[in-house]
């Protein structure tokens, strides 16, 4: 998790300074908000001189996410999480979700297990950003191959999650969403084949746990 958070967490710092964003404001964003794609996305916002209220309403609608990552995550614990709670719910993002439910396949999760892979994700985040705000002042902001040679960071990290799914019983959804989000593209934009795809190939999940259980 630290080693993919890395390059995405430098990457998104100088992003940050490409959007005129101050070196502070771009560290302050990934101490505060922690949250990927979100502070991307909170850049572009920036970018197109989004006021406070829509844009906050626009993270907030891009993070409902996490209301069902929470229970999904809290069912897979060896005990109830008890004072840590709120420390594992910061800690949540996509990564540290598809990782602990990669993980609970094998055995029931520890509390501190869960913390432990939040605390590394998080200052592997703060410290991509902090070398990416530093490096992208030298570079001049990012331009030219150093900005182009960051375009494929994102996909790579969830190209290595994805491996973490490389079992045998979870291939169906995995082939599923795939095609359901090939043959979705014909038709529409790519955000929203992309929820067709993974809407479907979820369905299909029930079908692949039944089947292993005869």
């Amino acid at each position: 998790m630290a080693v993919g958070y890395f390059p995405v967490a430098f990457s998104f710092g100088v992003v940050a300074l490409q959007a005129q964003l101050s070196a502070g404001q771009a560290l302050l964003i990934s101490l505060i908000v922690f949250a990927g794609a979100s502070q991307f996305v909170l850049v572009s916002l920036v970018v197109a001189g989004t006021s406070f209220w829509p844009a906050l309403s626009a993270l907030w609608m891009l993070n409902l996410r996490h209301l069902f990552y929470g229970p999904a995550l809290v069912a897979q614990l060896s005990r109830p999480p008890g004072k840590w709670l709120p420390f594992i719910a910061w800690g949540l993002t996509d990564e540290m979700f598809a990782t602990a439910m990669a993980e609970s396949s094998r055995r029931s999760l520890p509390p501190a297990w869960c913390l432990g892979v939040g605390c590394g994700a998080y200052g592997s985040w703060v410290l991509g950003t902090l070398v990416g705000v530093w490096l992208g002042m030298e570079f001049g902001g990012g331009e030219g191959w150093f900005n182009d040679a960051l375009s494929f960071v994102l996909p790579a990290l969830f190209i290595a999650l994805l491996g973490q799914a490389f079992e045998r019983s979870l291939w169906p959804v995995i082939v599923s969403t795939v095609v359901v989000t090939a043959v979705a593209l014909i038709w529409l934009p790519s955000h929203l084949a992309l929820m067709v795809g993974m809407v479907l190939g979820a369905c299909t999940r029930p079908l692949t746990v039944a089947r292993s259980a005869q």
